[in-house]
């Protein structure tokens, strides 16, 4: 049987899927990766994260089945990671997304802007953690760092490079850069002249579900799969996952619930999400969709910290039984913040108000960005708690479906494998062909 690889590199984790050409995934297989904090500075080692990453493709083709072949794989996720490359291999840590720089000096460095960043690459200026700041840092504290590289790229695409011995980078992925101008496809020469970059040093923007390379030896050793399998460059994680739950029509609404929750919307033009001041990305540009992301930032740690304050150590799934237990309103109970008097009222209430907090803010972006359709797609981990999904479902008065749920991203990384290898013409119709189940709630 023909299977596909997709990868979904997260903030924390690994994730892969191997799917049969029809949809069906047979296997799931996680890592966590392993950061650590050196200074002010969150760093992975670039080579150890790859590894990671090849011990995850290696348990997936350990799965296989005699006549079973992995066509493809295809690698995407959440970008933002800056590294350094000199003679194939890394001469310096990950700087991770999370990572703030000091203003002052990234400041000095890009004093010379003549446009703003958001109108050049979609994201704003203010995301002081990504590459622009982070190249900002090195050339203002350690200029040599950048002139001796010969490739300066993120961790998705060095890993991919390490899988093919060949270089590229997608539009999508590029957002995350920073250094591509969005709506031209190409690199920003301003912001090279700035931090002294030279345009060698950079990847080759590829076009969507094109083949970047093939698996070379030292891959294949390492990953179980055959020399010469296509590798297929990804996308962000959220256009990712909006291929794996079938979100890719103008004005389809997905909510992917993470570390944050990202309201996620198809547009016929950049226009229409720059207008509302939202995060850009080409999606299916040139041929179709651009679409317009808003973050609600930090709605694990809220949720993590309103569970202590008000419930105490109590795990997930007790908190998902205790929220089952109670209705719409919660009794009258209503959490504004940590200091919301909750005495008198019961646990179940309690867990129920504060996933209702939550779907609250969540109608708020809808409202804000005019949400009109009645059907919402969720996808992260959320969507294995059914009170989660119906709480959404009753707060935003949306229709509720989960499609692929927390797999969605690996899965529509698996889908762009599949068009690169010609399995399918386009994303949409290799989704539509698949037969994927939809759960209401």
């Amino acid at each position: 049987m023909e299977y596909l690889v997709g990868l979904d590199i997260g903030t924390s984790s690994v994730k892969g899927v191997l799917m049969s050409r029809d949809g069906k995934v047979a296997t799931v297989k996680t890592k966590k990766h392993n950061y650590y904090w050196e200074d002010k500075f969150k760093l992975l080692n670039a080579e150890d994260f790859c590894e990671n990453c090849f011990s995850v493709i290696k348990e997936i083709s350990d799965t296989l089945s005699e006549g079973d072949n992995i066509a493809a794989v295809c690698v995407s996720g959440a970008g933002g990671n800056l590294m350094l490359v000199k003679d194939g291999k890394s001469c310096s840590p990950v700087y991770g997304w999370q990572t703030f720089y000091d203003d002052e000096i990234t400041n000095k460095t890009l004093s010379k802007m003549t446009k703003p960043v958001y109108d050049v690459v979609g994201w704003p200026s203010k995301l002081k953690t990504f590459p622009l700041a982070a190249l900002a840092y090195l050339k203002g504290t350690n200029p040599e760092a950048i002139e001796n590289a010969d490739t300066v790229c993120m961790h998705i695409e060095y890993l991919s490079y390490k899988l093919t011995g060949a270089w590229g980078i997608t539009r999508s992925m590029g957002t995350t850069f920073f250094l591509i101008d969005q709506e031209k496809g190409e690199y920003y020469q301003e912001y090279l002249d700035m931090l002294g970059l030279r345009k060698e040093q950079l990847l080759p923007i590829l076009p969507n579900c094109s083949i970047q390379g093939r698996v070379n030896a030292y891959a294949a050793e390492k990953t179980g799969l055959k020399e010469g399998t296509p590798v297929i460059p990804g996308t962000f994680d959220h256009p990712s996952a909006a291929r794996g739950a079938g979100v890719m029509d103008e004005n389809n609404v997905m909510v992917s619930c993470g570390t944050s929750w990202v309201v996620f919307i198809p547009y016929a033009t950049r226009q229409i999400p720059f207008s509302k001041g939202m995060l850009i990305d080409p999606f299916m540009a040139p041929e179709g969709n651009w679409c317009g992301m808003k973050s609600m930032p930090s709605v694990s740690e809220t949720i993590d910290k309103y569970m202590t304050t008000f419930l105490g150590d109590i795990s997930v799934k007790e908190f998902d039984k205790l929220a089952a237990e109670s209705s719409l309103g919660c009794n009258g109970l209503v959490i504004e913040d940590e200091n919301t008097d909750v005495s008198g009222y019961s646990r179940p209430d309690i867990a129920r108000a504060i996933m209702e907090n939550i779907a609250r803010r969540l109608k708020e972006f809808f409202e804000v960005l005019d949400v009109k359709t009645d059907t919402v797609k969720l996808v992260g981990g959320i969507t294995n708690s059914k009170p989660w999904c119906d709480v959404v479902a009753e707060i935003t008065g949306k229709k509720v479906l989960v499609v692929n749920g927390e797999h969605a991203g690996a899965i529509g990384s698996a889908i762009m494998a599949g068009v690169g290898v010609g399995f399918y013409p386009n994303e949409k119709d290799a989704f539509n062909s698949m037969g994927f189940t939809a759960r209401e709630s």
